[in-house]
């Protein structure tokens, strides 16, 4: 995937500059980066006044540029340690290399640092020897968040296709940890999550989205898609335990659960429907509404559907901003899909008994993780900006465009219903279903310093809790405690280019 992303790059910037060179109609067009005019020192530029690194015009053009951001946190429950966190750091590439045609990617390197491959094959020993090691850091992805073309006829009408990014409510397609004021992302999107997957959520397939102007200061804005959808999935887990006076043991784990659907052959025969749709009144106030359907099951279990509904709004009043989401996903039939995986799967867990192998004990189980009939949650964000004269006409107001303080409060819940939370079959038989229902309570207060549209510090207190004498670690993906409260002080800054 990385490869390919390489050689899109490469074709997207040998387009880009091909057709800047031919457009001999365009007198300004420009095949060199821009710069500032001689008129203007250097030392005079701010950043975040224009585009960092740009070929071209407005006609024809390849952007690149892109966003990261660290993090600091510290936090009371227990086995949650203090650290420093590199979220992500991402690449991006916009090319519009006709008027009406332009090509977007988006590489997201999480908590990346280095991975290493070393392999030898080698005749040795009368025989064949293949070695392999892979070193890598805990926890980091490399993923193609988004790799779209986008073909415009009209600007109510463009037909896009790709891996786009699903329109559930405003976070998923507005995502940018430089955009946002508070260094973690939302329960809803990310924390428990209340969509089938974490953000950025995106998918495979075609569709059209499109802005229409209502009148001089009302719009709409919409995007609906055909995709492959997400799907009931397996992720694969080797553990290996050295245990005294118990035998040694070697387990493979399958955690099946909620994926985002492929990008090569889909494993169930059916697609998935999204779109949004947004109403703009007039400036600064969007309310928009979402929608998801399709099957969630692959062809080998019971066909059953997913159904996501989803609400937002935006309204900002001179210096105050409020800003709120709430999803709910459905999966139908959860019981009977947990039915027929039995049937299929024949039995949830096997071991190699004591007495046919007396010092290593060899298990193989299956595993239901994060699987709920409804989850559904919502949060609600206040923010004011202040741009005092002496923070405008400080060093910073000198060197960066518009700084502001802007402090923050987000309060957020999320509702887990029949999570799945013991599961067990037998000669194809489900013997053992337990089911629970959940919830989660965060409220966090912060001050964020922006420099400017591009980069931001942002210092925060949170407060998380569960149901009382429950653990965090079963219903968050951020907090492994057997606590039932949290308490956090997180520091952290965000940049784009």
């Amino acid at each position: 995937m990385l490869m390919k992303a390489q050689k899109i790059l490469g074709m997207v910037v040998m387009l880009g500059l091909v057709a800047a060179s031919v457009d001999a109609q365009d007198p300004e067009l420009k095949i060199t980066p821009e710069t500032n005019s001689s008129e203007t020192a250097s030392t005079d530029s701010k950043y975040g006044d224009k585009d960092l690194l740009r070929f071209g015009n407005d006609k024809q053009y390849v952007k690149l540029g892109g966003y990261g951001s660290i993090r600091f946190s510290t936090d009371t429950a227990e086995a949650v340690k203090d650290t420093f966190t590199f979220r992500r750091f991402v690449l991006t590439t916009d090319a519009k290399i006709a008027s009406r045609f332009r090509i977007y990617s988006e590489l997201e390197f999480e908590r990346f640092r280095k991975i290493e491959l070393e392999r030898n094959v080698e005749a040795a020993e009368g025989g064949l020897t293949i070695e392999q090691e892979i070193e890598g850091t805990n926890q980091s992805e490399i993923a193609l968040e988004q790799a779209w073309f986008e073909l415009e006829f009209a600007k109510y009408l463009r037909f896009q296709g790709g891996g786009v990014l699903v329109p559930i409510g405003r976070f998923n397609i507005n995502h940018d940890d430089n955009i946002w004021n508070l260094p973690r992302r939302s329960l809803v999107d990310r924390g428990v999550p209340v969509l089938p997957t974490t953000s950025a959520w995106d998918e495979l397939g075609f569709g059209f989205n499109g802005d229409v102007e209502l009148g001089e200061k009302s719009a709409l804005n919409y995007r609906i898609y055909v995709v492959n959808g997400v799907v009931l999935d397996a992720e694969l887990e080797e553990v290996v335990k050295t245990r005294d006076p118990s035998r040694d043991e070697l387990e493979f784990e399958g955690e099946f659960g909620i994926s985002t659907g492929t990008f090569s052959q889909d494993i169930k025969d059916a697609k998935a429907v999204t779109g949004r749709i947004a109403y703009s009144p007039f400036l600064g106030h969007e309310i928009g509404f979402s929608g998801y359907w399709g099957r969630y099951t692959p062809d080998f279990l019971i066909g059953k559907d997913l159904t996501v509904f989803g609400f937002d709004w935006l309204s900002k009043f001179g210096n105050f901003d409020i800003e709120a989401e709430y999803v709910v996903s459905h999966f139908a039939g959860l019981d009977d899909v947990l039915t027929s995986f039995g049937e299929v799967a024949g039995q949830t867990e096997a071991e190699v008994e004591a007495e046919d192998s007396p010092d290593l004990e060899t298990k193989i189980a299956f595993e239901p993780s994060g699987l709920s009939s409804t989850k559904h949650g919502y949060w609600v964000e206040l923010r004011y900006h202040f741009r005092p004269d002496w923070l405008t006409n400080s060093w910073v107001g000198k060197n960066f465009s518009d700084p502001q303080l802007i402090p923050v409060v987000r309060w957020e819940q999320a509702f887990l219903r029949g999570l799945v939370t013991d599961f067990e079959v037998v000669d194809r038989t489900v013997i053992t279903l337990e089911k629970e229902n959940r919830r989660v309570d965060r409220i966090t207060a912060g001050l964020a310093f922006r420099l400017n549209p591009l980069a931001v510090f942002q210092l925060a207190y949170e407060y998380t809790q569960t149901n009382d004498g429950e653990t965090l670690a079963s219903v968050t993906n951020y907090l492994p405690t057997e606590d039932d409260k949290n308490h956090s002080i997180l520091f952290g800054t965000a940049f784009g280019f």
